[in-house]
């Protein structure tokens, strides 16, 4: 998040809107970063990015700084356009990145912008629901697949919208950003022993969907999890993937740790499998998964 100097204004007219998107696509360009959300309000904008290569400081450097250039030129202003450095926060827990893209696209109703969540404002809500273009640099696939569709997202932000579901008791409505005590905790359940209640269960649940997926491809356990390079490689590994998220709904983040496999390519190879479709081995073996599907 980053503010207006002084509260003034950094949006006033939608021509600038139009060239800080334009700005933010050459930024992405650039610094490989990925762009899920964003919300423009007249005096501060919002963002929930990915940084793959940890580079955002550098990225918000030349966002920044290139609209303020070009803001004091057209404007014939003077001297910053942004109140000092930006504000951001490291969020991995799925629960909270839900939150974060229903909080980023209330912004205009909650500033009493807009009265309605379809109505056009310079949020990506509309894109995600697909009733404006989505620019060539906001990447959907994550959070559509996160959700389940552009329908259960419309849902969730509504829910939180009407109260509900709530944000944390020390979500600061204001920056858009967890407390301390918010993370800890959610890391702490997302950490959960495997001794525990819900370690046990999850642990149960995860070893019958991976042994199916044995049973069915013909791999051992070590192979599911042996890591090969290249387009295609280890074909198991990525039905075991798909496996755990359509017949379990493990999130990403407990596909990774059951696999031993990066979170960005567990994000990036369910959402091509859900865009592009399966090809191959990998496409027979999804066709013939419906009916192995373990119950517990």
């Amino acid at each position: 998040m980053s503010r207006g100097a002084r509260r003034a204004p950094i949006f006033k007219r939608d021509a600038d809107c139009v060239k800080f998107l334009s700005i933010m696509g050459d930024v992405v360009e650039r610094h490989a970063i990925e762009v899920h959300v964003f919300s423009l309000m007249p005096n501060h904008y919002h963002l929930l990015v990915r940084t793959p290569l940890a580079n955002l400081s550098r990225c918000m450097r030349q966002l920044n700084g290139i609209y303020t250039l070009w803001l004091n030129r057209v404007h014939d202003w003077d001297g910053p356009v942004f109140r000092g450095r930006f504000k951001s926060q490291v969020v991995e827990d799925e629960e909270y990145l839900r939150i974060l893209v229903a909080y980023i696209h209330l912004n205009p109703i909650k500033a009493r912008l807009v009265t309605r969540l379809d109505s056009i404002a310079w949020t990506s809500h509309r894109a995600y629901l697909g009733r404006d273009s989505a620019p060539d640099w906001l990447t959907l696939e994550h959070f559509l697949q996160l959700f389940g569709g552009a329908s259960k997202l419309n849902e969730f932000v509504r829910s939180v919208r009407n109260k509900a579901i709530e944000y944390p008791e020390d979500f600061d409505p204001e920056t858009g950003l967890f407390g301390k005590k918010s993370i800890e905790r959610r890391q702490a359940r997302f950490n959960e022993p495997e001794g525990s209640l819900v370690g046990k269960r999850a642990g149960r649940l995860a070893e019958r969907v991976l042994k199916e997926v044995c049973e069915l491809t013909g791999a051992s356990m070590p192979e599911l999890k042996r890591r090969e390079m290249g387009p295609g490689a280890n074909p198991a590994r990525r039905f075991a993937a798909w496996a755990l998220q359509r017949g379990e709904d493990q999130t990403y983040r407990q596909i990774s740790r059951i696999l031993e496999m990066p979170y960005s390519q567990v994000a990036k190879l369910l959402s091509k499998i859900r865009r592009d479709g399966a090809t191959g081995q990998l496409k027979e073996w999804i066709e013939r998964w419906p009916a192995r599907i373990p119950r517990i």
